[in-house]
């Protein structure tokens, strides 16, 4: 080669690097304009009947399509979510398909309606009927519903009614009357006959033994959610976890059916199957640490308490100190014994297991783009959009910002946001179609997380509870000193010593997280109380842990209690958990913002208005809301008014 032309190829060469574009992380702006825009693409399409790649699938992709808008902010009483919500409901009582069970669970549990549990519970039980031996899923989870079924669990349920322009269907609540009563934490009485017809039923559908992890991955997050509504599925995920532990591929991943390579999408659903099993082992290991009370001695009948004159006894920082026990003479006295060692879960198969799959997942995110298909290992032209939700569902569950040496949130947004077309649906229109490649779109970008309380068991442990602040923001207390004991007052009469044994205070976070997560009726109450009121971030720390593993009333109770007692921070302590790690954290500091009536804080909550949770970008909305009068739609519109 001669050195002219050499010149001239290394010239090249310098041009095409300087020009080439250089990986950046996605702009947040870009990134909540892009959900906007998919946001009102659902709207437009998705509401009066979006269609996925057969006709029979729409009912899904409308529940989909649903969920995103949910997820990125729209409200229930929007038109599009109204029409979809009054379809859920109305083809629950015939759906049968294993797809669209959970994707109608989903959809409710999000929408959060309590007039909505029966139908859940249904749902449920026939997401259980319809796993195999083998612990998975295929297309279909029971036969057909006959219409003699169907008509009657429209009326014991709640026939859903269609009226035009009067919000969505919403189903009877269950009739007071004996025999039928809807008791939280029990099944509907006719859903709990329909259940036991579903287990006693001759199950001689064609292909029942047939499975795949695709629909599997699906029953994973119907049961796990069912679970919440009182639906027995301790079995099928029992079952999970020994399909996902027993199939793992030499690869660390897991196939779409047979003895096949893993594939990615594949991938995420083993990992979310161990994901419920190691949840579930830690709500054992929870329920093991929770101290035992003492049998009392039938000789020794318990005396109660009564505090010194003129002390409050429900004054949450009167605590009085124990008696003193006089130990009994010891001719020989022993060596103090050493303090016992913490606890530490020692891993286990499915700790190793979940190491190999993110091995392997952290190979595929190395290695560049996903192809299209549906996790059968097809190729295709457009990134696989399906993926990139099993991606995010990993990520969220499991609590990690990067998976290997990629972050996969960044990994994904990068990708995503170049596919969006200009009237903001994502992907091309072949495949799962607009409205099914949007919502898994949206799903990504807004880090949805249908299994919340599944996150919760897998990513904390409880007697290290911990607040993590924000960089350059002023970090609260995690573990403070116990506060000093009250002086006694001059004229109390020290109360008679009570030879009992005295159970020893919850004062660790963990402690008292699993206090709270024990209690129930009027301990639960007048606990959540004390938590509330007491001094010391160990208490804060603590409902930050066990609001998680809660739902229903105790879980905005619990919330409740959190942003009440945010209300007695600093503006600067405020300030600095607004940009706290931890999403609950903030939420409950942007409602405390508002509570607190501070518009001081004004700035800061618009600064929320662009949070990758939904739940904080609710609350900072309602917070702006009431200090303000106003009701803007951006940050952008938000900062223009704070110019003015």
């Amino acid at each position: 080669m001669s050195p002219r032309r050499a010149a001239l190829l290394l010239t090249a060469l310098l041009c095409a690097q300087l020009l080439a574009p250089t990986a950046r992380a996605a702009d947040p702006k870009d990134i909540e304009a892009a959900i906007q825009k998919g946001a009102a693409f659902l709207k437009k399409n998705a509401g009066d009947g979006g269609k996925g790649k057969r006709d029979e699938d729409h009912l899904g992709a409308r529940a989909l399509a649903g969920l995103a808008l949910l997820e990125t902010g729209t409200a229930p009483d929007d038109p599009a979510v109204r029409a979809i919500t009054a379809a859920v409901r109305d083809a629950a009582f015939s759906e049968v398909r294993t797809y669209q069970l959970t994707l109608f669970v989903l959809y409710l549990d999000r929408l959060g309606d309590p007039n909505d549990r029966a139908l859940v519970q249904m749902m449920g039980v026939r997401l259980v009927a319809g796993q195999n031996a083998d612990g998975g899923w295929t297309y279909a989870c029971v036969p057909p519903v006959p219409a003699a079924t169907e008509k009657l669990l429209r009326a014991k349920l709640g026939e859903a009614t269609l009226v035009a322009g009067k919000g969505p269907a919403v189903p009877k609540p269950d009739a007071p009357k004996p025999g039928a009563p809807a008791v939280a934490g029990r099944l509907h009485t006719e859903v709990e006959k329909y259940r036991q017809g579903l287990l006693t039923a001759e199950r001689t559908g064609k292909g029942r033994d047939d499975d795949d992890n695709s629909n599997t991955q699906f029953g994973i997050l119907g049961v796990w959610v069912a679970r919440r509504y009182a639906v027995p599925v301790e079995t099928a995920l029992e079952r999970i976890e020994k399909r996902f532990l027993g199939t793992q591929t030499a690869s660390g991943g897991w196939p779409y059916s047979g003895p096949r390579d893993g594939s990615p999408s594949m991938t995420c659903a083993g990992l979310l199957g161990l994901a419920t099993a190691i949840g579930r082992r830690e709500e054992r290991a929870l329920r093991a640490d929770v101290p035992k009370p003492a049998p009392k001695k039938p000789d020794e009948p318990a005396k109660p308490f009564v505090p010194p004159p003129g002390t409050d006894p429900n004054d949450p920082f009167y605590n009085p100190p124990p008696p003193k026990a006089v130990p009994a003479p010891d001719p020989a006295p022993k060596k103090p014994a050493d303090p016992p060692a913490p606890k530490r879960a020692k891993p286990d198969a499915r700790d190793d297991a979940v190491a190999r799959g993110m091995d392997n997942l952290a190979a595929v995110l190395a290695g560049g783009p996903v192809g299209g298909g549906k996790g059968k290992g097809k190729k295709g032209g457009d990134l696989d959009l399906y993926f990139y939700w099993s991606l995010e569902r990993v990520g969220v569950v499991f609590g990690v910002e990067k998976i290997g040496k990629t972050d996969w949130y960044e990994y994904g947004a990068n990708r995503l946001l170049p596919m969006q077309n200009a009237d903001g649906s994502f992907g091309a229109r072949a495949g799962y179609g607009p409205d099914v490649n949007t919502a898994f779109a949206l799903l990504f970008l807004a880090r949805a997380n249908p299994v919340r309380d599944l996150s919760a068991k897998v990513q904390r442990n409880l007697g290290n509870a911990e607040m993590r602040a924000g960089a350059g923001a002023p970090a609260p207390a995690v573990v403070a000193k116990p506060a000093p004991e009250p002086a006694p007052l001059p004229h109390a009469k020290p109360a008679e010593p009570d030879p009992r044994p005295v159970a020893k205070p919850a004062t660790t976070p963990g402690e008292i997280a699993a206090e709270l997560f024990r209690a129930t009726g009027a301990p639960w109450v007048a606990t959540l109380q004390r938590v509330r009121d007491a001094k010391g971030g160990e208490n804060t720390s603590a409902l930050l842990a066990v609001i998680p593993l809660l739902d229903g009333d105790r879980m905005k109770q619990a919330r409740d209690a959190l942003a009440e007692r945010l209300c007695r921070m600093s503006a600067n302590t405020l300030r600095g958990m607004l940009r706290a790690d931890d999403a609950e954290l903030r939420r409950a500091a942007a409602l405390a913002c508002a509570m607190k009536d501070d518009r001081d804080h004004v700035p800061d909550l618009i600064g929320l208005i662009e949070d990758s949770n939904a739940d904080v970008v609710r609350a900072a909305r309602a917070a702006l809301k009431s200090l303000t009068g106003q009701d803007l739609a951006t940050a952008a519109a938000w900062r223009a008014w704070l110019n003015k």
